[in-house]
């Protein structure tokens, strides 16, 4: 159903006031719409008094304001051309919703909650100087000599339990009146037994830095513990052959990340096309190589086959040597 309405007999509406106005003006109507930033569909439709799309009276008379100042012409009489057809009905239902104020508190609840915060305040105060004064009155406080009455320290001289103070101890002369440092009141040596676990039965003393232990075959004469012959041929063994070096080629730009059994980072970056790279380092090796099926590594003098370790990234994370 339109909302176009007749204007009472011999008063132009509201729209044929401003669309009389614009054309006076000489003014274009998608000039006075882009003035006004609408439609101008919905200008030509205020202009016949058809507000079908404008279904808020509030929205209908802020245009009309608005095109009545555009236009220079009192917006208050286009305003009441509205009202006459249209009504004042919906400005009469409007409701105010009541603003509910706050009450300050009252001052006696204000003279309250300050008699009780000096109250707390005073009481903390006497406490903390209560207890201060305890503090400083307690036996012994300050004084780190100070010592109880009825304790008295004991000499080791007036107990014989104790063992001698290092003062009274007597001291003893290890030196002989000849000062060549044996003890000559001590027991005599026995000079054959010395001899006999020096230099054997036959009595002969070996010169200084002569003296031989003889050890079974495979034990170490200085330390009396197991050669580690295996340890040494392993270690002059060929590192290609005992799992210790790697060779890899790059046939293009890779990636690579190694590392060996201690953790040891032996190989890391963006190795460059055409180079190699000689590995040493301790088995087992994690290897990730980038762009795997350009890369050759030769282990124990074998080539290792990427295309088991690449994945659809061509990226290949494996171990060598377990």
């Amino acid at each position: 159903m339109s909302e176009q309405q007749a204007s009472p007999a011999g008063e132009p509406g509201a729209g044929e006031m401003l669309r009389d106005e614009r054309e006076r003006q000489r003014l274009h109507l998608e000039d006075a719409a882009e003035q006004l930033n609408l439609r101008p569909s919905l200008v030509a439709d205020m202009e016949r008094d058809n507000y079908e799309q404008i279904p808020i009276p509030t929205y209908r008379r802020g245009y009309l304001r608005a095109y009545a100042r555009l236009l220079g012409i009192d917006d208050r009489m286009i305003v009441a051309a509205y009202d006459r057809v249209h009504g004042r009905n919906d400005l009469d239902e409007r409701r105010v919703a009541p603003i509910s104020s706050i009450k300050p508190p009252s001052r006696m609840g204000a003279i309250a909650f300050r008699v009780v915060t000096v109250a707390v305040v005073v009481i903390l105060a006497v406490m903390t100087l209560l207890w201060w004064e305890g503090r400083e009155s307690a036996p012994g406080y300050g004084d780190d000599s100070a010592m109880p009455e009825n304790v008295t320290q004991q000499n080791s001289a007036d107990n014989p339990a104790l063992p001698p103070t290092p003062e009274a101890q007597p001291a003893v002369d290890n030196t002989s009146s000849d000062g060549s440092g044996n003890m000559t009141d001590s027991a005599p040596v026995d000079t054959a037994i010395a001899t006999r676990v020096a230099g054997g039965s036959d009595g002969n003393i070996p010169e200084p830095g002569s003296l031989q232990v003889d050890t079974p075959e495979g034990r170490n004469g200085a330390t009396g513990g197991l050669v580690d012959t295996a340890g040494e041929e392993k270690a002059a063994a060929d590192p290609i052959a005992s799992g210790r070096s790697m060779k890899m080629n790059f046939g293009s730009e890779s990636w690579v990340d190694v590392r060996d059994a201690n953790g040891t980072t032996v190989l890391r970056g963006l190795q460059q096309s055409g180079t190699t790279a000689t590995i040493e380092g301790v088995p087992p090796f994690r290897l990730t190589v980038g762009n795997a099926n350009q890369v050759t590594i030769d282990y124990k003098g074998e080539r290792v086959d990427m295309s088991q370790h690449a994945g659809s990234s061509n990226v290949a994370r494996f171990t060598l040597g377990e």
